[in-house]
């Protein structure tokens, strides 16, 4: 497999029979690496070119997805969208799905440790990774403006189980070798998380240049600003192959049984309760104190006041 033309791309040797499969001796495998107006930027493993989309995927609604192999003409139109694993999908408008990404391997899972840290959003992502299979790791970006990082990741390490969580800041590269160790060559990782978590500053980081455009964080919310404008494979130093994407306000499970992984919520939940008893606990004891010595000292005022 790794003297295939889409070696470099993370093409599957159980593919080609399906290639094979469609009888035409023309068509070449190709990974898709963007989706844009209705066209796909495909790669062939000696050059990219943006073909158009045969008629039968739109009348079918097989329309391919940023990662997925595909069958092509040289120079040309895709014929036909060669079988997925690894599909990080959401439900869409009308309930229809809404492929994210494709034949991917692992989901990085991007949210800052200041306002957007938010453990429902979070368990969503983690609901749509479990139904595409495909592996899930925390990365808690911004690190270096976060007041107590340690404590802001143990809390979200409590909540995730088995799930890893790792501490990322690309600004002062806490994090990013750890993050590098998760790549491997040929491996496909997909970037998700809202806009302006440091999704594109992170990519930077990674591939060691300026690719994508950055926006400082807004002074009045404490929030980032939304740059990325399409879903796009990217090649890594290193060898392996990342999905990046544009900020996702919704995130919605495809089936309403879709789990929205609950253990983390109720650990969050089970933190807080605890947290809160031991507050009232401490300031029932200030409490006990201050009545104690209010009784002593009126004791202490009685005495002095007898004949």
């Amino acid at each position: 497999m790794l003297d295939h033309p889409l070696a470099r791309l993370g093409w599957r040797a159980n593919l080609t029979p399906h290639l094979d499969a469609l009888g035409d001796p023309a068509l070449v495998a190709a990974r898709v690496i963007a989706v844009d107006r209705g066209r796909a930027v495909v790669d062939d493993g000696a050059h990219a070119w943006s073909a158009p989309l045969a008629g039968r995927l739109r009348r079918a609604g097989a329309m391919p997805a940023t990662g997925d192999f595909v069958a092509a003409l040289p120079d040309g139109p895709v014929r036909a969208v060669l079988p997925r694993r690894g599909v990080i999908a959401r439900r869409g408008d009308g309930g229809r799905p809404e492929v994210l990404a494709a034949n991917v391997d692992v989901a990085l899972l991007a949210t800052s440790m200041n306002r957007d840290l938010n453990p429902r959003r979070l368990a969503r992502f983690l609901a749509i990774t479990a139904r595409g299979e495909v592996e899930p790791v925390v990365l808690l970006t911004k690190a270096d403006l976060a007041h107590d990082p340690v404590r802001i990741a143990d809390d979200v390490r409590d909540g995730m189980g088995a799930t890893p969580v790792l501490t990322i800041s690309a600004r002062t590269g806490v994090g990013l070798a750890a993050a590098r160790t998760l790549l491997a060559p040929r491996l496909t990782a997909v970037l998700l998380g809202t806009s302006g978590v440091g999704k594109s500053t992170l990519l930077n980081a990674l591939l060691d240049e300026d690719r994508q455009a950055t926006a400082p964080i807004r002074e009045h919310d404490d929030r980032g600003r939304h740059t990325t404008v399409r879903r796009e494979l990217v090649a890594l130093p290193g060898g392996a192959l990342l999905v990046d994407t544009p900020g996702l306000r919704l995130v919605a499970p495809l089936e309403d049984s879709d789990p929205e992984i609950p253990a983390l919520q109720e650990d969050k939940q089970r933190a807080k309760r605890e947290r809160r008893e031991r507050e009232r606990a401490f300031h029932r004891e200030i409490y006990r104190d201050m009545r104690s010595r209010r009784r002593e000292r009126e004791g202490r005022d009685v005495t002095r006041r007898r004949p």
